[in-house]
């Protein structure tokens, strides 16, 4: 009786006896059909020549091994013109030749192979009772039958993936109205996917990136479609375009900086040094050291003395603090943690008092590295510096009138770009909105630059015909330094114009290449083409 729910309702088996052993559970069954078709002439026969066994997995049962021991038959064909004398008995449903699961243990392991892939696949497979290989796992998907996907919006999306950064690329090519893979192409070569836009004269939208080889690719496919360059693209490339306008003003640069840093700016935008020294001198004078301890070190040495003050055990301590019991003991009879020793330890606190003699107060780092050097400092300038750090962080109140170098605020080519990008709302430093403003002062082409660059950015807001064109020309009468940049977009005209004025985005490509990667890291040393093609269509529909 409870053979008759553990065995498919769908097959005619009939179930004699049901044993055990230590994690595996056998079915002892045969077949009932009163017939067999042969699979060379589709002709049925109830002949039967002979009996054999077969042993499948089935389902597991509680976690365990669950397996079937058919006694199947052979049928003699009784077609005199088959070529094909005697066959093994066919099933409908669940059942195939050759096989040594059933279908419906193989469809389980083919959803666990898909979300999980080989190497993660194969240890979960052990809890769930069906143990099994990578490569077996890996074997179940390369055995899936991929049917190619049906357009029905006739958009698409075109993407390169990595098959190793830098080097290998694929092309991935997206349904934009189903949101999901349509096929991956083995390379990003124009041919490749000229060829595949031939096989589906439906398509009438391509978005893509600026990509050379996907613009000619399409023009060559499918020469009819519209094609759409990524707004993300686009805004990425104007951001270079103006890092390396930033990158070739250096030296403009380098004197703005000098300018803002000057110390003789205004009171407001000056350090209140006196404010700093009253609320150092409010501070009790520390011990000089150099001791490399971090914070949360010294925090439980100065809680296990504490704790061990008011009376409490070692053992009491050790646990509290989630330290050995030694490491407590050792820390009750020390006055203060040791500075921890390394290879790059210094003689330097043995040059500290010298240094803060009243002589030295206005020499430079370098000078004083200089001297104590020949005193035989066993360090380099670097670590003399962070120790003359770690002193003056302690006492700034000592801290001499000339350090070496003044700090100076920068701005890297690239946060400036990205602050032309922001409005001055978006600018959350003011240090940020001051520079900004001291930069269009002082060279005004930045400032023609930024109400560009911002005029782009609300093209694809606006969405309107036509501004394109005179975005362009106004770029190209100016002297800001975009003028590649807009002579580029002439190149591509019609698709950048396209990105304005639509709505088409590339979003959805991206987020699949993402997923793309996911996929690869499953299957990682084993991710061939067309077993990771098979991973992601399969996981699309």
């Amino acid at each position: 009786m409870i053979s008759q729910f553990i065995l498919p309702t769908n097959v005619q088996l009939r179930a004699h006896s049901i044993y055990s052993e230590p994690g595996i559970l056998y079915i002892d069954t045969s077949a009932c059909q009163t017939c067999s078709i042969c699979p060379v002439c589709n002709k049925r026969s109830s002949k039967i020549h002979s009996r054999y066994s077969r042993t499948l997995l089935d389902l597991p049962i509680s976690g365990h091994l669950s397996k079937i021991k058919l006694k199947a038959r052979k049928y003699f064909c009784d077609n005199t013109e088959c070529p094909r004398k005697v066959f093994t008995e066919r099933f409908d449903y669940e059942i195939k030749p050759y096989y040594r699961r059933m279908i419906r243990s193989n469809d389980l392991l083919m959803r666990m192979a898909l979300e999980l892939g080989g190497n993660t696949g194969s240890a979960i497979s052990r809890y769930v009772g069906i143990p099994l290989s990578p490569s077996t796992i890996l074997r179940v998907i390369k055995r899936l039958d991929i049917q190619p996907k049906i357009l029905t919006s006739g958009v698409i999306g075109v993407d390169d993936w990595a098959f190793k950064k830098g080097k290998t690329y694929g092309t991935v090519i997206v349904d934009l109205e189903k949101r999901q893979v349509i096929d991956l192409l083995p390379d990003r070569e124009s041919g490749t996917l000229a060829e595949w836009l031939k096989k589906h004269p439906e398509i009438k939208t391509v978005s893509r990136d600026r990509y050379g080889p996907y613009a000619l690719g399409v023009k060559i496919g499918a020469p009819n479609a519209s094609q759409v360059a990524d707004r993300f693209h686009l805004l990425m490339n104007l951001g270079d375009a103006t890092k390396r306008v930033f990158q070739s003003k250096g030296k403009e640069l380098r004197e703005i900086f000098t300018l803002y840093n000057d110390p003789k700016k205004e009171p407001s935008q000056a350090v209140n040094i006196e404010s700093v020294v009253q609320s150092a001198a409010e501070v009790t004078e520390p011990s000089f050291t150099t001791a490399n301890i971090s914070i949360a070190k010294q925090h439980k040495f100065e809680k296990v003395k504490d704790l061990y003050n008011n009376g409490i055990s070692i053992r009491q301590i050790a646990r509290t603090l989630k330290l050995t019991r030694i490491t407590v003991r050792k820390y009750t009879t020390m006055e203060h943690l040791a500075k921890r020793q390394s290879r790059t330890t210094t003689n330097f606190d043995a040059f500290i008092d010298f240094l803060m003699q009243e002589d030295n107060r206005d020499k430079t780092y370098r000078e004083l590295q200089k001297t104590i050097m020949e005193m035989g400092f066993n360090g380099r300038y670097t670590q003399f510096c962070c120790n003359m750090n770690e002193i003056y962080k302690m006492q700034p109140s000592l801290r001499p009138k000339f350090t070496g170098p003044v700090l100076v605020k920068t701005w890297s080519p690239t946060r400036l770009s990205l602050m032309l990008y922001m409005e001055t709302n978006e600018l959350k430093r003011d240090d940020d909105k001051d520079f900004l403003k001291l930069l269009f002062k002082k060279c005004p082409q930045i400032e023609k630059m930024e109400k560009l660059v911002k005029g782009f950015k609300k093209l694809f807001i606006d969405k309107k015909d036509g501004m394109l064109k005179k975005w362009i020309e106004e770029v190209l009468e100016s002297d800001c330094g975009l003028n590649n940049f807009a002579k580029n977009l002439l190149k591509d005209y019609d698709a950048v114009n396209n990105a304005v004025i639509t709505n088409i985005s590339n979003g959805q490509v991206e987020g699949q290449v993402n997923r793309i990667k996911n996929i690869k890291r499953k299957m990682y040393g084993k991710a061939g083409f067309q077993l990771l093609r098979k991973m992601v269509l399969a996981k699309s529909a």
